[in-house]
């Protein structure tokens, strides 16, 4: 194990422990992605095609991180029955009976930020 990865380890190891020591635990992601432009539906035909990452979250992870968000929630235009909530570049979404969300969000690969993601 060279030094670099050493310190890589110990750090991962320390995270570990810090987030048991503070009574938080890591929530596994599911979801998808895509890779697009910036325009993602009907771009320019200049426009380089590969410059953003879509990502929606779905499941255990998107509803801990509505349950989080201190946005205030409003009606889902895009979708009848949920609620919304938003946060900059980030949105998330909950079903009627609270038990099912998701959240979307770009990251746009050039300048390394966040960008809005999907539209409905």
């Amino acid at each position: 194990m060279s030094a670099a990865q050493g310190l890589l380890f110990g750090a991962l190891i320390l995270a570990a422990l810090m987030l048991e020591a503070s009574g938080q635990t890591a929530t596994p992601l599911r979801g998808e992605l895509f890779i697009a432009g910036k325009t993602a539906i009907d771009p320019p035909p200049n426009e380089p095609k590969n410059s953003h990452a879509y990502v929606t979250l779905v499941g255990p992870a998107a509803l801990r991180m509505y349950r989080a968000m201190r946005a205030k929630e409003e009606a889902n235009a895009c979708e009848t029955g949920k609620k919304l909530k938003r946060a900059g570049a980030l949105s998330c979404s909950i079903t009627a009976d609270g038990k099912n969300a998701s959240c979307d969000f770009a990251v746009d690969m050039i300048k390394g930020a966040l960008d809005d993601g999907r539209p409905c």
